[in-house]
């Protein structure tokens, strides 16, 4: 890890051959960043310092919504740094993993096309569009990043010799492979080749040596895409033409071919997935089913015609086509219908699971595997085999081991070994309540532990003869003693405190300064109350003559800034501070203990009404000032209490929202029962009635099961057409036009139409 001076990095996110990557928090606004480093090795170098300042001012002045963003630029030490935001939607390889419908792969082609014309209009070519070079937001939104190896067109400006290839060869325009001068046609040429490649699973050109790919992409014709892509070739053949005079222009000219393929109803409905035709589902099938893959793409035989009733001489074919043509989202987004059309075909599930729990079992084996692709592994086994007491048994062992690999770190303070043991166990199991207390236990431990070695470290800068300095640090050590009240070292640090204050009291009443000598015991018992040298420095405060006359102008004042509103502020000048001074003095006082408990109650009412507005912060901030002030009881803890809990109420709402999202992009919307998107929803709306959101993705999942019927229904599937339309309408059941689809289902008729929205109910 590094330091860089105003970033707190996080861990390191990426590596390349030149730089690293680190994700960081850039602490003047708080934000996270993705902060790119160079290795010294090349920072020491001046020509490659001289060309990462250039790729930094072209990265800069680069402003676009589809190109990543540059925050900042520096040096420090011999360290070269590039800030950038950081995007949390990962790469284009792993969407395409993922499976995106084809209207998505068009929406990306169109907004990499407009960044490049952006970048093309400041004179900047790319030179190297590949897929680990397009990233997304959250929102979905395709950004293209990495200009590293760009070069402004303007010739007095070169960052390699002419006639060097600069690129990745996969991906290359045959005028880049030929070391000649580019323009932003290259960009456009190797977009094709991604394009290609999104659509197909593979690009068009392969070969054993960047030499041989880059001959092919001069010299060999464009390929051909599978039959049900045709619609497509028009475009990919402009793309990749050899003449970048005859090639697509700009990303404009690229948008518009691809919105009239889309407007003239040419635009297949299909959902392309990298590895749909490698998954156990298809091979449990059977592999007559999956057509020979030719270099450059995937082929898909057409599927033949046939009358109704006949659906179990094309079973293999239909579904295939449903997997890859028009319904790989049924495969990936309901995986229970997938069981059911092979129960339909009379072939039996037993190598699914089996193939899956051999899986399982090599990544479990595999010492390189995280905890949760491990634990993902056994879940696939229990989605297809609920009862699998073997995966079971694991997924259980696994979680135990994990806990208690949690819990020895935490006790040894090896908080970096707790942070990643935590990290990868609630990535694993999102739902177990005990590593979510784990994960409170070592946030409090971490804290507390930050705030003791800070607070020691100022301490023995400024000396306890700084009084300022050690009143802070009692407030300091009292909520580090909060948090994590087993923290060792904790208590003997306020010990100390308490009989450095509680000497300065005695010397205080000794010396006739009443009013300071009750301040000064007030700080010690906040220190340690039990501290046997207070009760000496209270015992000569209780000799002083004046003692009553001080408590009763201490207790006539805290009354004043009661009924004014002063509870716990301004500092000094506030009702809970002045009763607690008369209460280190006098401890049995009977009015300053009263005087505490109508603030406390005073408080209380405040915070119902910060509570009842969803102020979570402003309790918060009462609290911390409270314990700064001393203020404690039963009133107090009540609050906090009250305050932890409905943290926790909106914490774990906001994670059900996300496990609901990750459940139905998954495809478990109403399966398994315990662990799908509509049990997540109907416990947010238990635990946050009238949650606007979920709502909404309950609508939302109702519409997926309604056009999973639909389907059903439009291959011979009626019973798991009729189940799919009555989780419909268990989930939403006041839509007239689906209860009218089952109901003409169930009379066997297939042409009810399928509503195009929810707002449609009686």
């Amino acid at each position: 890890m590094i330091e860089l001076p105003g970033y707190e990095v996080e861990r390191e996110i990426g590596r390349g051959g030149m730089a690293r990557v680190y994700l960081a928090v850039q602490t003047k606004f708080g934000r996270w960043v993705a902060l790119k480093v160079v290795s010294p090795d090349y920072a020491k170098d001046k020509s490659f310092r001289k060309r990462f300042l250039q790729e930094s001012r072209i990265n800069a002045q680069l402003t676009h919504p589809n190109i990543v963003q540059v925050h900042d630029v520096g040096a420090h030490d011999d360290l070269l740094y590039l800030v950038m935001e950081y995007l949390r939607g990962g790469d284009l390889h792993a969407r395409l993993a993922q499976g995106m419908h084809i209207t998505d792969l068009v929406q990306v082609a169109k907004d990499i096309g407009r960044a490049l014309d952006h970048a093309h209009s400041k004179g900047v070519v790319h030179r190297d569009v590949k897929p680990e070079n397009i990233l997304f937001r959250e929102d979905g939104s395709a950004v293209i990043t990495d200009f590293g190896i760009a070069r402004l067109g303007s010739p007095e400006v070169t960052l390699t010799r002419a006639g060097t290839v600069v690129g990745t060869p996969q991906y290359m325009s045959p005028e880049q492979a030929s070391g000649k001068a580019l323009d932003g046609r290259s960009d456009l040429y190797s977009l094709g080749v991604v394009f290609f490649r999104m659509l197909t699973g593979d690009v068009p050109y392969k070969a054993e040596s960047a030499v041989a790919v880059g001959v092919k992409h001069v010299q060999e014709p464009i390929p051909k895409l599978p039959n049900y892509l045709a619609p497509f070739q028009p475009v990919i053949d402009k793309c990749l033409a050899k003449d970048p005079n005859n090639r697509i222009q700009s990303g404009s000219e690229l948008a518009a071919a691809l919105d009239a393929i889309e407007s003239d109803a040419l635009l297949p409905n299909a959902t392309i997935r990298t590895q749909a035709v490698t998954t156990q589902e298809i091979r449990a099938v059977g592999s007559s089913m999956i057509t020979p893959v030719r270099e450059g793409g995937r082929g898909v035989k057409p599927r033949q015609s046939s009358e109704r009733g006949v659906f179990r001489q094309w079973a293999p074919s239909a579904l295939l086509a449903l997997l890859v043509l028009g319904a790989t989202w049924v495969l990936t987004q309901e995986p229970q219908f997938v069981s059911r059309v092979l129960s339909q075909m009379n072939l039996s599930s037993d190598e699914t699971i089996d193939n899956a729990w051999n899986a399982a079992q090599s990544l479990h084996q595999d010492p390189n595997q995280s905890l949760a692709s491990i634990v993902a592994g056994y879940q696939r086994v229990l989605n297809q085999d609920s009862l699998h007491s073997g995966a079971l048994e694991a997924v259980d062992g696994l979680a135990a081991q994990w806990k208690d690999s949690v819990r020895q770190a935490l006790t040894q303070s090896n908080f970096a070994l707790a942070d990643t043991k935590l990290k990868e166990a609630i990535t694993a199991f999102p739902q177990d309540s005990e590593f979510v207390e784990l994960q409170e236990r070592y946030d409090n431990l971490e804290q507390a532990a930050k705030l003791l070695r800070s607070t020691k470290e100022m301490l023995a800068n400024t000396g306890l003869g700084d009084t300022d300095a050690a009143s802070a640090a009692i407030q300091t050590y009292t909520e580090a003693k909060r948090l994590a009240p087993e923290l060792e070292g904790l208590q003997q640090e306020l010990d100390t405190l308490a009989v450095h204050f509680s000497k300065l009291a005695s010397s205080a009443a000794v010396s006739g300064d009443l009013e300071k000598a009750i301040a000064l015991l007030d700080r010690a018992a906040t220190a340690n109350p039990d501290i046997a040298d207070l009760e000496v420095a209270r015992e000569r405060i209780q000799q002083a003559t004046t003692l009553q006359g001080a408590i009763t102008d201490l207790l006539s004042e805290a009354n004043r800034y009661r009924l004014a509103g002063a509870l716990l502020t301004p500092a000094g000048k506030n009702a809970a501070e002045l009763y607690n001074r008369v209460l280190a003095a006098d401890p049995s006082n009977v009015t300053a203990a009263q005087g505490l408990a109508e603030v406390t109650g005073q408080l209380a009412a405040q915070t119902d009404g910060m509570f009842a507005a969803g102020n979570l912060s402003a309790v918060q901030a009462l609290l911390n000032r409270a314990d700064k002030v001393g203020l404690s009881g039963d009133s107090i803890s009540q609050i906090r209490e009250r305050l932890n809990q409905e943290s926790r109420r909106v914490s774990q709402v906001e994670k059900l929202l996300e496990q609901a999202a990750e459940h139905m992009r998954l495809g478990y919307l109403t399966e398994p029962t315990d662990s799908s998107a509509v049990q997540a929803l109907r416990e947010v709306q238990r635990r946050d009635p009238g949650n606007t959101i979920a709502s909404e993705m309950l609508s939302q999942v109702a519409q997926r099961l309604a056009q999973t019927a639909q389907e059903a229904q439009a291959v011979g599937l009626v019973d798991d057409a009729l189940t799919y339309i009555e989780l419909a309408l268990s989930v939403t059941p006041g839509v007239v036009q689906w209860r009218e689809m089952r109901d003409l289902w169930r009379q066997g008729s297939s042409q009810a139409p399928l509503p195009t929205s929810l707002g449609d109910n009686s």
